[in-house]
């Protein structure tokens, strides 16, 4: 075997192919074969095994079978593959993290739960956070980088109209600045819209969490990792008062 052929088994092995989808991806690179049965025929493996790792490799998108060949195909395939295995255990990885606070709380406290981390089920939950009744929304963290996750400034424009239409107050502590929270505090907006935004210097980047003072809705938004930013939408009354309690703990050193 040379020195090429060993680094490929190495690899293919390390990106999670059986000893015998190696084999036959190896087989093939050194020349095609007519049919499986000859892969059976050259490889010496049973019939079973080769079947099952043909199917295999042809999922890892590997291989191609014709009329009269079978080929090997270039490792892209294969790369492409991890990247989007790796996609998706990321963005996996994000949820287990962010169900992880919760699991203290007595699972009975919770009258929904959900978690979100397409684009537009991310829109659509921020957009209901607006709808559901409530005296004031109270909002708190990093709004600056929450915007580009929604798409722009059209969604938290929409958010706005609507939570004033029900005649509901706004007070939002925000924990980082830029042109998105700037325009959120232009003077006229403020006083037309009922809304209070304070500044507080803290370390609270990636996340912007919104609540009420009546209502036990909660949305977590967790956008630390921009490439897969997820949402956790929770109905509790338990959840609710313990972001109320430290809102209030947050407005004092605001105001201190």
């Amino acid at each position: 075997m040379s020195k090429l052929e060993h680094k490929l088994k190495e690899l293919l092995l390390k990106a999670g192919l059986s000893e015998s989808e190696m084999l036959i991806y190896l087989d093939l690179v050194n020349k095609p074969a007519s049919t499986k049965w000859d892969l059976v025929s050259r490889t010496g493996l049973n019939r079973n095994s080769v079947y099952r790792a043909f199917d295999r490799l042809k999922e890892l998108d590997l291989v191609r079978k014709s009329a009269d060949s079978i080929n090997a195909l270039s490792t892209v395939g294969l790369a492409n593959y991890l990247d989007k295995s790796r996609s998706k255990l990321k963005k996996l990885a994000g949820q287990l993290r962010n169900i992880a606070g919760f699991l203290k709380i007595e699972a009975k406290a919770f009258d929904q739960f959900e978690i979100l981390s397409s684009q537009n089920e991310i829109i659509d939950a921020y957009i209901m956070m607006s709808e559901v009744k409530y005296d004031t929304c109270l909002d708190f963290g990093d709004l600056e980088n929450f915007v580009p996750v929604l798409g722009g400034m059209d969604p938290v424009f929409k958010f706005r109209q609507n939570r004033f239409n029900q005649k509901a107050k706004n007070w939002a502590i925000c924990t980082t600045l830029g042109p998105y929270t700037q325009c959120m505090l232009r003077k006229n907006d403020l006083q037309n819209f009922k809304s209070n935004i304070d500044r507080l210097n803290i370390d609270f980047k990636g996340k912007w969490i919104i609540f009420s003072d009546t209502n036990d809705h909660i949305m977590f938004n967790d956008f630390a990792d921009k490439e897969n930013p997820t949402s956790v939408l929770v109905k509790s009354k338990v959840v609710a008062d313990m972001q109320r309690m430290q809102f209030s703990q947050f407005a004092n050193q605001v105001e201190q």
